[in-house]
């Protein structure tokens, strides 16, 4: 598929997953610890298979999205906020939006 024959909602859902890997990597540097380093693999991954694509299929992208979603609201619950609380919060609030947006695209 060429990438300007990609919908909008697409766009933006890569925009959504260009942002969760900058917030983990964020996260990551500022932590040094492993939890943000598995955020960045996983959502690199989603990246990459939402990018190359060559089907309207953003099933995976929109499954990600859940279930970084419930990662997170688990890691609030059980460990609490972390010390940088806006990163915390684009990390609960970026995969919400993704799970939306890419069951809109598809």
């Amino acid at each position: 598929m060429n990438r300007t024959e990609r919908p909008s909602l697409a766009w933006v859902a890569l925009g959504l997953l260009v942002a969760l890997v900058a917030t983990n990597a964020t996260l990551l540097i500022l932590l040094r610890t492993s939890g943000p380093l598995i955020g960045v693999v996983f959502y690199v991954v989603l990246l990459t298979c939402a990018w190359r694509g060559q089907r309207r299929d953003y099933r995976a992208a929109m499954v990600g999205g859940l279930v970084g979603l419930a990662v997170h609201v688990a890691e609030v619950v059980t460990i609490g906020w972390s010390a940088f609380p806006m990163l915390m919060a684009l990390n609960l609030i970026l995969p919400a939006m993704l799970a939306l947006v890419a069951w809109l695209a598809d």
